[in-house]
């Protein structure tokens, strides 16, 4: 009867061991199935995923299915009730790659991997137009952004007013977190003016006996003047000059500014006498404030500005974009002669 009843114990370990190893072979299925199968993008090419801040996991989890970045929602879920994310969402964008499985994606997710995002600046006029860009790619709402733009108190804590605020901002493209704050992005941006103002530039600017502030200015108004590079160097020359013998700047660019007019193509006699500090035909000096974003290319224009006498320019007839250069207003007025001549033909030709 011993050998019987050995022979049945080991029959039914042997069944025992069997079922066990079925169990743990479809147990590694199924966790391979929800945790370690792909599950994400499967098909697609990798995508950025914005959680907004107080997200709950419901609606998470429905966004990810509805715009197509899970396949399976129910192996997500348990995965995520497995690594206890459910419980916590980290609001933030994250970048999903193709083919992911859960177990990875909801890894990075809960460990708040963010994605840098761009934040590009360049083409500005305003700072309506700077708060609508630098917060493109960013949670910050550009309304809320403007609000410190126009904040005297929070501004002069940094050495700037309402009207010069468009100077600190220097055109390029800079890395932040989609969830960054608008007080630590407002920092950022001035780290970054720090780093620009730094050693060479800053010490031309004192040379200038110009701060930074009155070189960006300077720079917008050249901005404003000409597209064509190897020009700037000169008009700044001119502006430099007229400041430092106490003339009336007398820009162009600074009307068309006041004149706030989108369809002006030319500046018109009647600009001249609108009272505004903007106004470098009434007024002595710089603005108050930049008419533009100048580019880093107009600011260094002005630092490394050409030495000459001239004391005017003009646009040259042939419509190039070039100027002539004089040194008496004697001169100067025979080469604007030239431009009115050449317009006033095309004018008479166009009546025609």
């Amino acid at each position: 009867m011993q050998p019987k009843s050995l022979f049945t114990i080991n029959k039914w370990f042997q069944i025992i061991v069997s079922l066990l190893l079925v169990m743990l072979t479809y147990g590694f299925i199924w966790s391979y199935r929800i945790i370690q199968k792909p599950n994400i993008l499967v098909g697609q090419p990798s995508r950025l995923l914005f959680i907004p801040p107080n997200t709950t996991f419901n609606t998470l989890q429905n966004t990810l299915y509805k715009n197509g970045y899970i396949t399976d929602s129910t192996s997500f879920r348990l995965t995520a009730h497995l690594l206890r994310y459910d419980h916590k969402i980290l609001p933030g964008a994250y970048r999903l790659s193709s083919g992911m499985s859960n177990w990875k994606a909801i890894q990075l997710l809960r460990a708040g991997i963010q994605e840098p995002v761009n934040i590009i600046l360049n083409n500005i006029a305003n700072k309506e137009e700077l708060a609508t860009k630098i917060t493109q790619n960013i949670e910050i709402d550009a309304i809320t952004f403007q609000k410190l733009l126009d904040d005297s108190k929070f501004l002069q804590a940094y050495g700037f007013t309402p009207e010069n605020i468009l100077t600190m901002f220097i055109p390029n493209t800079y890395n932040a977190y989609w969830t960054i704050s608008t007080e630590k992005l407002f920092k950022r941006m001035y780290a970054e003016y720090q780093k620009f103002w730094k050693g060479e530039r800053l010490e031309k600017a004192k040379n200038l006996n110009l701060t930074p502030i009155q070189v960006s200015i300077l720079a917008s108004i050249i901005e404003k003047e000409t597209n064509k590079l190897e020009e700037a160097p000169l008009i700044a020359g001119v502006y430099i000059n007229r400041l430092r013998r106490g003339m009336k700047l007398q820009a162009c660019p600074t009307l068309l500014y006041i004149a706030n007019d989108p369809s002006a193509t030319r500046v018109l006699h009647a600009y001249i006498h609108i009272n505004s500090p903007y106004n470098t035909y009434l007024y002595k000096g710089l603005p108050p404030g930049p008419i533009t974003m100048p580019s880093i290319a107009m600011i260094d224009a002005v630092l490394n500005y050409r030495h000459h006498d001239y004391l005017y320019f003009v646009t040259k007839e042939d419509f190039s974009g070039y100027h002539y250069f004089a040194k008496t207003f004697k001169e100067h007025k025979e080469n604007a002669k030239k431009y009115r001549r050449t317009l006033k033909e095309i004018l008479a030709a166009n009546k025609e």
